[in-house]
């Protein structure tokens, strides 16, 4: 009896020693919570606020207006084009992105000879600042001066050497390969990550059947793949619509709006109109899209986990 009641005692004392130790390890992470939930949550109920206010500068006096400011961007008739123009920035850079990645993962997992110094190469890009990327490409498609027209005109293509980002039939097309060059190593190191986790034995066997690349690539490596290429396209589709640095730079909107997206607008709206209400109004909708995309994979994902039998 001695001896089973100095167990329990003992097992009630580790209890409430390792309950002392947890509470000591919230109680010093709290602060940190804290701060970044205030950081996070305070910029968000603000922006919300000031959605529904008219906001006088430079005092930040606000009054109240209701949805005004949502019914202006909803009467506006250049929100039609404006949804457009970033669908089409974030169909194309995504699809590129994806498409680049993708063939750049297969590459390397091949294990071919040099491919180290190509992974570096390949990964430059993405590791580079977006300024520095943006403002590189400027170069590169500077219609006189510009590697690229230079480059065209002595292969005699002077019918080629376009001015890339002052024309509104090409801007948009230039400023895509240029946020995709800086980005597709992203979705690379994804998929390569997940490749090279894969078991080579079902190849094999699959080789040993008859089978060529492409029908491995298709019903073994694509398949398997299904997973991370769902993550990469939701991670890329919210980051495109939050894109502004690259667009920014290169060409600021224009020429003639052509590149305006979202972001460029909401920017020019606060800061350039002064009309902070309406970019609220417009963050506030942008929000809004982002948890719908994140809702629609979520509920995606959940499907194609108990089609599976696993918990989603």
């Amino acid at each position: 009896m001695v001896s089973t009641r100095r167990t329990a005692s003992r097992r009630s004392e580790s209890i409430s020693l390792k309950a002392q130790r947890r509470r000591r390890a919230y109680l010093l992470v709290a602060p940190a919570i804290i701060l970044i939930a205030l950081m996070m949550i305070y910029p968000i109920i603000q922006t919300i606020y000031f959605s529904f206010s008219k906001v006088q500068l430079p005092a930040l006096r606000t009054t109240f207006v209701g949805f005004d400011n949502f019914m202006r961007i909803l009467n506006n008739p250049e929100t039609g084009p404006l949804v457009q123009r970033t669908l089409v920035w974030i169909a194309g850079s995504v699809a590129l992105k994806m498409a680049l990645g993708l063939i750049a993962a297969l590459v390397f997992n091949a294990k071919v000879r040099g491919t180290v110094w190509m992974r570096v190469l390949v990964i430059l890009p993405w590791a580079i600042p977006s300024v520095v990327g943006a403002n590189l490409w400027r170069w590169i498609v500077q219609t006189d001066a510009g590697v690229l027209n230079q480059t065209l005109r002595s292969w005699g293509l002077e019918s080629w050497a376009l001015n890339w980002l002052g024309d509104p039939s090409t801007a948009m097309f230039t400023v895509i390969v240029a946020y995709s060059w800086g980005g597709f190593a992203f979705v690379m190191l994804l998929i390569l990550a997940r490749l090279q986790g894969l078991p080579e034995d079902i190849n094999e066997a699959a080789r040993v059947d008859g089978a060529n690349w492409w029908q491995i690539f298709r019903y073994i490596t694509l398949p398997s793949l299904s997973g991370v290429l769902a993550v990469a396209l939701i991670l890329e589709i919210v980051s495109g619509m939050n894109s502004f640095d690259t667009l920014m730079i290169m060409t600021g909107g224009g020429p003639a709006n052509a590149t305006r997206i979202w972001g460029i607008d909401i920017y020019k709206t606060g800061f350039t109109e002064f009309n902070l209400g309406g970019a609220a109004a417009q963050s506030v909708l942008m929000f809004a899209a982002v948890i719908v995309v994140f809702s629609i994979y979520g509920g995606v994902n959940s499907r194609i986990a108990r089609r599976q039998g696993e918990p989603a």
